[in-house]
């Protein structure tokens, strides 16, 4: 409880001393509708705490100002109810796409959870497309928010990647956070509980305001 009372404390104490600002964010709560991302196993899906941490994040934006368009706002897939389910995971990136494209937004944040077949490996990472050097910037603002709100033993790093077709092309600032590990059993609990959510879209906020700042 003491924690969970100095991090609301914490919270309001910096959120007093950010600017409003007007910029458009777009955020996409990854996967949704027939696709659930990673499985936790007893009913925790990954497509579910992604559109969580996405509307709590939503929710700080709105409140500083911000302007957020959301990929979706609920469990739904961006796709035609026809064709295979391979065909309508490939529709639904490019209409995810064709939404960041067509947004004329500031920034763009794509929200994962990560899942691996060891389940030692934990620790919430970004990543961002070789070819966008102010996604580069963020992701490496956005690491240090999430290391310093979840997790101060977390060792990784920003990592550039050009194979992930959602966030490569675009000319806006680009970021894929991984929130945790669901292979993880420990952050698996974490990462289903409602305030941890909040304490990540927290420290992703918090990133996003930094960035604007120092970008300005």
């Amino acid at each position: 409880m003491g924690i969970l009372l100095f991090f609301a404390f914490h919270r309001r104490a910096i959120e007093t001393s950010l600017p409003s600002t007007t910029r458009v964010v777009v955020i996409d709560p990854g996967h949704g509708g027939i696709d659930p991302g990673a499985v936790g196993g007893n009913g925790i899906l990954e497509k579910n705490i992604n559109l969580s941490i996405a509307l709590y994040l939503r929710e700080y934006l709105e409140k500083r100002g911000s302007v957020v368009i959301m990929t979706r706002d609920e469990d739904i897939g961006l796709y035609s109810q026809s064709g295979t389910i391979r065909n309508k995971k490939n529709e639904d990136l490019r209409n995810r796409k064709t939404i960041v494209k067509n947004s004329k937004g500031d920034l763009f944040v794509s929200i994962h959870l990560n899942s691996f077949g060891q389940s030692r490996y934990y620790g919430a990472q970004t990543f961002y497309p070789a070819d966008n050097p102010p996604g580069k910037e963020l992701a490496k603002i956005m690491q240090e928010e999430l290391v310093n709100t979840l997790d101060k033993n977390n060792q990784r790093v920003p990592l550039s990647n050009s194979s992930i077709y959602l966030i490569k092309g675009l000319e806006i600032p680009t970021v894929l956070v991984e929130c945790g590990f669901l292979s993880n059993p420990n952050e698996k609990l974490k990462l289903n509980n409602s305030e941890y959510q909040k304490k990540v879209a927290w420290a992703i906020y918090i990133a996003i305001q930094r960035y604007f700042l120092e970008t300005e």
